[in-house]
């Protein structure tokens, strides 16, 4: 299977790290940020300043190899927030995939024919890939449920209770 290219969101960045999915990206697609989500992502905690957190070293690490690189858009758009506003444009611009976790982004990506896919969507793609059992998947699902968009979940749970099912036939 050819990789395809993708823009990531800082949502996802920070989700998928949180439930250790980021590194299957990597088999699937050739990740892109654009400067914005870079910005978001490394952004000190204003509380701590002098912490490094886990998905920022990553980023870091990643960025240093090659594995993750900077693309902005010609025109970021006018809603959403700077890190929203660029991935999305980018991915309209490039047509790539978009990696994004936030309903109201996510919706208006959609509705703009842009490939989107949660962090909820990968889980449950890595489960029907038999890359991650039913239980692992359940529990990644739960452990960003409180920060994803209620309907995001619904919808991810529904498919991995179907797949689950067709994995039992």
């Amino acid at each position: 299977m050819e990789k395809q290219s993708a823009i990531m969101e800082t949502s996802f960045w920070v989700l998928g790290h949180r439930i250790d999915v980021l590194s299957y990206l990597f088999r699937f697609f050739n990740l892109f940020v654009p400067e914005e989500v870079r910005s978001e992502v490394l952004a000190p905690d204003l509380r701590y300043p002098q912490r490094v957190y886990g998905y920022q070293e990553m980023f870091t690490i990643l960025e240093d190899e090659g594995l993750l690189s900077v693309r902005n858009p010609a025109r970021p758009l006018p809603q959403f927030h700077d890190g929203e506003a660029s991935a999305i444009a980018l991915a309209q611009e490039m047509n790539w995939w978009l990696l994004i976790n936030e309903q109201r982004a996510l919706t208006f990506a959609r509705q703009h024919n842009i490939k989107a896919v949660t962090v909820p969507e990968f889980v449950v793609y890595l489960y029907d890939a038999h890359i991650l059992s039913y239980n692992s998947a359940s529990s990644k699902l739960d452990a960003i449920a409180s920060n994803t968009g209620h309907y995001v979940m619904q919808v991810a749970r529904q498919a991995l209770l179907a797949a689950q099912n067709r994995d039992e036939r």
